[in-house]
């Protein structure tokens, strides 16, 4: 791990001095998970202080190969993160060491956290079990409970170049345009990796299509864009936010905050449909 702002956490890892609760954002998913399985492989590699991680002992193979008991990377296939997941990866916390010397928790993609799922993990994170980390991956920090970010040390990583993100992607389909999802993105390695989930043609051209109804004032024009869905929706409007700023973001400061709102809605469950129709009308000029 080249990173110079990764070593700090090292060697507290080393140290045994980790922060119970620490918040990754920013960045790249790829990256912060690839961090987060690192630490988790100095704190239980069997190495001396000074080796650790070898990348050799079975404790460092086994959090690399997803196999080790007392390591858990939770991701979830929907589009929020309820209180019935945290409560089950909750039992998977206080339960006794397996093998390992730590255990650590990830969490990925954590600004998905209903309200209720956040308070339920907040009481671990108040009441920690002993040598447990628990690692909350995020791209946006504002979206995760103010609570549990008092409670924790934030790791910022910053924006990684084209270049670099796309060292850290896995395999590539044929068909996939990584530098034009970069591009759309504005940079963003999160949203990047969710326009290649979707497909680049299919979210430009959505993106696309909706803002010429909005140019127009041709609300007809946005019936053959639905349905979506709530992941679709999100993206679509990191899309169009994206396009906006890059235009001109004072030109477009009203409609950023519009988007900005939509997305809010659509997070805290509102129908994407009804979110995306109630926000052209807001923008019809």
């Amino acid at each position: 791990m080249a990173n110079a702002f990764i070593k700090p956490l090292e060697k507290a890892a080393q140290a045994g001095r980790l922060p119970h609760l620490l918040i990754f954002h920013g960045g790249s998913g790829v990256e912060r998970t690839k961090t987060a399985l690192r630490l988790a492989q100095v704190l239980n590699c069997t190495a001396g202080a000074g080796d650790r991680p070898c990348q050799e002992c079975v404790a460092c193979r086994k959090v690399l190969s997803g196999n080790h008991p007392d390591v858990s990377v939770l991701k979830s296939a929907k589009a929020s993160i309820g209180i019935e997941a945290i409560l089950h990866w909750q039992e998977k916390i206080y339960r006794k060491h397996y093998e390992g010397m730590y255990k650590v928790f990830s969490l990925e993609e954590a600004e998905r956290l209903t309200l209720p799922a956040a308070n339920a993990l907040l009481k671990v994170a108040e009441e920690p079990p002993e040598r447990t980390v628990i690692i909350l991956s995020a791209q946006n920090i504002e979206g995760i409970l103010p609570t549990l970010r008092s409670r924790s040390q934030a790791i910022y990583f910053p924006p990684p170049s084209y270049e670099v993100w796309l060292t850290h992607l896995e395999t590539l389909s044929s068909n996939a345009l990584p530098e034009e999802a970069f591009r759309l993105s504005g940079g963003s390695a999160e949203l990047a990796e969710k326009i290649l989930g979707l497909g680049v043609s299919p979210v430009q051209t959505w993106v696309e299509n909706y803002w010429a109804a909005l140019e127009q004032r041709d609300f007809s024009q946005l019936f053959p864009l639905f349905p979506v869905e709530k992941v679709e929706a999100l993206v679509f409007l990191e899309v169009l936010a994206v396009k906006l700023r890059n235009e001109d973001p004072k030109t477009h400061a009203v409609a950023l905050l519009k988007i900005g709102k939509a997305i809010e809605n659509i997070e805290h469950n509102a129908t994407p449909r009804l979110a995306l129709e109630v926000l052209a009308v807001q923008l019809f000029r």
